[in-house]
């Protein structure tokens, strides 16, 4: 099992939105009129015999309601690189439930409008996940929204919680946009997510130690997310993600590693 680094867990979890995405969106909103909005890392509040074990959920939840929020096409996500350089230069290190007072400061800090934290918990095959969001503007919490089922389900699950999140976002679904973020699953697989963002975290060490100039270890952790992704291809045939993931790490380790 491989050790992250303490800065990917704990880091915030962005999508860098390209103005020239072929992405179809809910609704047809200008990018300059929409609002600006982060998302943390999802706090990983399952007991300690096996926090590990969903340990990358911390990254792949908040990725999964990051971009279906996305999908509304009512927000801009703000860029990955302008959040690093805040939270190195802040020193912040923030995840999950957090201090108001730090939600706002690191939201004027990059500029944002909202913040949306979340946590979640495993425990005898129940999962709960919970989500809050905060106005930058009003230095408030919005609202929280939770949902509770069996882990299995965790996909429907993670659109119900994007579906009641919406509401304190001031972006309340329709039915019809409901029906379209639902059907959009990544995987029904609870072992393939867990191993595909076990591999991307992989990658995202891979790409910090690289920059550091320690390309052994880097290599190591590109292997790492290798492995990760194919074993998520293994126990699911037809999760669309896990093969990009696979394709792109595969070209990357002749060419850059």
């Amino acid at each position: 099992m491989m050790k992250m680094n303490k800065l990917f867990i704990l880091c915030v979890i962005v999508l860098c939105v390209s103005c020239g995405s072929s992405q179809d969106y809910l609704r047809d909103i200008p990018r300059s009129k929409r609002k600006a909005l982060v998302v943390l890392n999802f706090k990983n509040n399952t007991p300690k015999s096996r926090a590990l074990e969903y340990q990358p959920w911390e990254f792949g939840l908040a990725s999964m309601v990051m971009t279906d929020i996305e999908a509304i096409g009512m927000f801009n996500i703000i860029g990955k690189e302008r959040l690093k350089d805040v939270m190195k230069e802040q020193e912040f290190q923030l995840s999950g439930m957090v201090n108001p007072d730090d939600i706002t400061r690191l939201g004027k800090l990059t500029g944002s409008d909202y913040i949306l934290t979340g946590s979640f918990m495993e425990m005898n095959g129940q999962l709960r996940l919970e989500s809050q969001v905060f106005s930058v503007e009003k230095g408030a919490q919005l609202g929280t929204a939770s949902v509770t089922g069996q882990t299995g389900s965790f996909f429907d699950l993670e659109k119900r919680l994007v579906v009641k999140t919406t509401e304190y976002l001031d972006a309340m679904l329709t039915s019809q946009e409901q029906m379209q973020i639902t059907k959009k699953v990544e995987t029904k697989s609870v072992a393939a997510s867990l191993s595909n963002y076990r591999g991307e975290l992989a990658v995202m060490e891979a790409e910090e130690l690289k920059g550091r100039g320690k390309e052994e270890e880097a290599k190591r952790y590109i292997q790492e997310a290798k492995q990760s992704f194919e074993k998520a291809i293994q126990i699911d045939p037809e999760y669309e993600k896990a093969k990009k993931n696979l394709s792109k790490i595969s070209l990357a380790i002749p060419v850059t590693l």
